[in-house]
């Protein structure tokens, strides 16, 4: 890793912060009860934590959010917040070259058969879900190559610079599609599937509705979500279920979401949360006790 930077001053930033050709990164080892405002200059820039937390306020906003390891924060050029440290923080930061946003930005607009608004006011707040998974590879991979000490460092950052950019417009892109235009099918869809989870059998029947193959509705759908129906509609079902099995029998539970396997739906549960249905109604009912 770089030279850690203790502070926000540019001149630190400029003057210890690794650089390629497309990007630079720098390295924050940031105290307890650091204040200060934060500025990202002539390029965007991707805020990750690697330990800790910041306190974060905006122009826009009156009160402050936390962003810690859950997820991630992009900053437009030319934008400014105000941070909190509450605790020693640790996080990576990348600047992003224009050269690397206008390389990227027609290739995903293809992609998405959309226009993308690069807003230069709004911080986008990432989650780190299965949406942004491969942007987190992406990241984690960037980490690695900054460990070598050989020629091919550089080079091999700037490759992964361009993916970097690629999964954060597709998220942003994405993002605009869903909220923005909701005559698109998969806006649509989405609806559907929260307010008839439990009546979803068949996606070629989800795709029909709208009047699209099966194949370019699931391609459309995952561009969007970073899954495919499937997983989502899979997805949204354990969710439900952790507020039936607050009520209702594990058996109750599964049925009711169509899951005439119980043992598949056991299984699913356990691959998402780590733990069985049954634990996960132990857990809350240990809970309740303790509160009274």
């Amino acid at each position: 890793m770089e030279q850690a930077l203790h502070g926000f001053d540019r001149y630190d930033e400029l003057q210890y912060g690794y650089q390629t050709d497309l990007l630079r990164i720098l390295y924050y080892d940031l105290p307890e009860n650091y204040n200060e405002n934060y500025a990202a200059y002539e390029s965007p820039k991707l805020c990750t934590v690697l330990e800790g937390q910041k306190n974060v306020r905006t122009h826009t906003t009156e009160d402050f959010f936390t962003h810690d390891r859950s997820e991630m924060l992009l900053l437009p050029a030319h934008s400014h917040i105000e941070i909190q440290i509450p605790v020693p923080t640790r996080a990576l930061v990348f600047e992003l070259s224009d050269q690397l946003i206008a390389r990227l930005h027609p290739v995903v607009e293809e992609e998405l058969g959309t226009s993308i608004t690069i807003d230069n006011r709004t911080m986008l707040r990432c989650a780190v879900n299965h949406q942004s998974r491969d942007l987190q590879h992406t990241i984690q991979r960037i980490r690695r190559h900054l460990r070598l000490h050989d020629e091919n460092r550089r080079f091999l950052i700037d490759l992964a610079a361009q993916e970097l950019t690629y999964h954060l417009l597709h998220i942003q892109g994405a993002e605009q599609v869903l909220q923005l235009d909701r005559s698109d099918p998969v806006h649509q869809a989405i609806r559907d599937i929260h307010d008839h989870i439990d009546t979803i059998h068949h996606i070629r029947d989800l795709a029909s509705h709208y009047r699209m193959s099966h194949t370019n509705f699931t391609s459309r759908f995952k561009k969007l979500t970073g899954l495919t129906p499937r997983e989502y509609i899979t997805n949204r079902k354990l969710e439900e279920a952790c507020r039936l099995l607050r009520h209702h029998t594990v058996t109750e539970v599964a049925m009711s979401l169509q899951y005439d396997n119980i043992s598949h739906f056991i299984g699913l549960f356990r691959k998402k949360y780590g733990i069985t249905p049954k634990q996960y109604q132990l857990g809350l009912h240990l809970s309740a006790e303790l509160q009274h």
